[in-house]
């Protein structure tokens, strides 16, 4: 059943703002074991070098999630070829064809 409009705008809206700020949290998570581990002084950073450390983490997060996206794409895509489909014969296999059928006299 395809969705509703604003039930896939909710959606498309909560991935981007999960996007926005899960690099966010692992951002702040970062800086916190740096401060607890003391390899940190927090006023040694400035609001240049946060939005670099944001954006660093921005690309990386983006970067591995399609990275995953396209290789968990290959692999459905190469497991649903190889599997056999209801009759017996390899999804990725094509069947007789009309011509390979007639009986030729």
């Amino acid at each position: 059943m395809p969705q509703t409009g604003p039930l896939r705008r909710g959606k498309l809206l909560l991935v981007g703002v999960l996007l926005l700020f899960v690099p966010v949290l692992i951002l702040v998570a970062t800086l916190a074991f740096l401060l607890i581990a003391e390899g940190l002084v927090l006023g040694e950073l400035s609001v240049v070098e946060l939005l670099e450390l944001y954006v660093i983490d921005l690309l990386l997060l983006t970067g591995g999630a399609y990275l995953l996206f396209r290789l968990l794409g290959y692999s459905v895509d190469a497991h649903l070829l190889d599997a056999p489909d209801g009759d017996g014969e390899r999804a990725g296999d094509d069947g007789p064809t009309d011509e390979e059928s007639v009986e030729t006299e």
